[in-house]
């Protein structure tokens, strides 16, 4: 549940990000290239991130991990069953939960693609030029 959460709070500062970042783009003068400054200083964001990330990780393996007692048992391992592609097919397709799950999965892609191919195609005709393109979707997201 925290990671959804932090998810979702992490999208609304994303849409700030490409919001600003538009805003900057349009005060540019004529010759400067602002998709590429805008470009850059997103990039840049992701690359803090990703140091962050990484920072966090290796503070826990050096500070956290070798204070947590290590399990002593020991499991046993499953045997696995050694089943051809169509043995495969057809032990999955004999499973409820996995057609219902493939039938979900088919009805999202389909109206999903439904769904966004017809709304960009009237966002672009509402904002054909790309910055307020863009702005639109920061502030949406």
């Amino acid at each position: 549940p925290l990671f959804g959460l932090i998810a979702n709070v992490a999208l609304i500062f994303s849409g700030q990000a490409v919001r600003l970042f538009s805003a900057i783009r349009a005060d540019l003068p004529p010759g400067v290239d602002g998709w590429g400054i805008s470009l850059k200083g997103l990039m840049g964001m992701v690359v803090i991130g990703g140091f962050c990330v990484a920072g966090i990780y290796w503070a826990v393996n050096k500070y956290v991990l070798p204070n947590v007692p290590q399990p002593t048992t020991t499991k046993k391992k499953k045997e696995k069953l050694s089943m051809s592609i169509g043995e495969s097919v057809t032990f999955l397709a004999k499973s409820a939960y996995v057609r219902d799950l493939a039938t979900l999965v088919v009805a999202y892609g389909i109206s999903i693609n439904l769904v966004e191919v017809t709304w960009k195609s009237k966002i672009k005709a509402q904002y054909p030029d790309p910055n307020d393109y863009s702005m639109f979707m920061g502030n949406f997201s």
